[in-house]
């Protein structure tokens, strides 16, 4: 008797254990709750350069500002996961600044500092095929940033020389990607689509997307990655793909019946491997169908191949090779 008495203690204290270590610890308070705050937005990926005039435009007193009371907090501005599983960030994360201020402890005159920004956009890195797939944020086109004064902010620290290299890296892999979200079919779900087509009086048939990859290796192959939608009612139809006027895809599109329990439009993913012999690109989509107000439309479209890793002006360079 006695041990079954204290039977249920036990796994009561088990129970609280494992209830415990499934517990998230959070801040108590947002760093936001406290000081006087100046928010900063970015549209893409960069390293961001603010100095004392865009602090004053901000309304910031800048006379004798301690270059170490800039601080700087922010997050990424990417989308957030939505599998509940994923981590996340409790609160924002104070961002290291390069601070340039001559030395002083000052932050006035042509002192500046810098920060690097990934955008509101990503990419997922497919480790298996070796390459990477965009995630564009849906919610968003900006990423945000907040500064505040006080204390004493996070700074990049000189690392010492690492050892030497063995390995001499001359070319990287680059990647682009183009995604227009414009229409929304039936004002449902999460998918959005971007320039229509049609043959209709007034409705493009064809329309055109420049790309420029200075020092693209011309020996190696340019991935085209394609994702296009149509809707025909009672007939087909059909996208023509063309790279610098050489045709690259084909996409066919069967008929739809109009019914509204059946599918609204059809879409077509498709990846294509080319020959290009220049560093400017220009994709080319074309629309055909014998179907009176037949639609296309362009979800989004990718590119992938090799450039020399060099740099192209005062242009940042962000690299990853496989």
């Amino acid at each position: 008797m006695p041990s079954l008495r204290f039977l249920p203690v036990v796994l009561l204290v088990i129970l609280l254990s494992n209830f415990a270590a499934g517990q998230r610890l959070y801040a108590p308070h947002s760093v936001l709750a406290a000081g006087n705050w100046y928010k900063v937005a970015v549209v893409k990926e960069g390293v961001y350069r603010v100095d004392v005039a865009f602090l004053n435009s901000l309304g910031i007193n800048t006379s004798a500002l301690a270059s170490s009371s800039i601080r700087l907090y922010g997050n990424g501005g990417g989308m957030l996961p939505e599998n509940n599983a994923a981590g996340r960030m409790d609160d924002l994360a104070e961002n290291a600044l390069a601070v340039m201020d001559g030395g002083d402890g000052i932050f006035n005159g042509s002192d500046y500092f810098l920060f690097y920004a990934p955008g509101p956009h990503g990419w997922e890195k497919d480790s298996i095929n070796r390459s990477f797939r965009h995630r564009k944020n849906l919610y968003s086109d900006t990423a945000y940033y907040f500064l505040s004064l006080g204390g004493q902010g996070r700074r990049i620290r000189m690392q010492s020389p690492p050892p030497a290299s063995s390995i001499s890296v001359t070319a990287f892999d680059e990647r682009y990607f183009y995604e227009n979200d414009l229409v929304n079919f039936l004002h449902s779900g999460k998918e959005w689509y971007g320039e229509e087509f049609s043959n209709n009086p007034g409705g493009p048939a064809s329309r055109s997307f420049p790309v420029d990859w200075p020092g693209l290796q011309t020996a190696e192959p340019v991935q085209l990655v394609t994702d296009l939608a149509a809707r025909c009612v009672g007939g087909t139809g059909s996208f023509s793909v063309r790279v610098n006027n050489t045709p690259a895809q084909t996409a066919t599109f069967p008929a739809v019946t109009g019914y509204y329990l059946d599918p609204y439009a059809i879409t077509r993913n498709q990846s294509a491997l080319l020959s290009i012999s220049q560093p400017k690109m220009d994709i080319g989509f074309g629309w055909s169908s014998p179907v009176s107000g037949a639609q296309g439309w362009l979800n989004w479209f990718e590119l992938h191949g090799r450039r020399n890793l060099s740099m192209n002006g005062d242009v940042p360079l962000f690299f990853r090779d496989w």
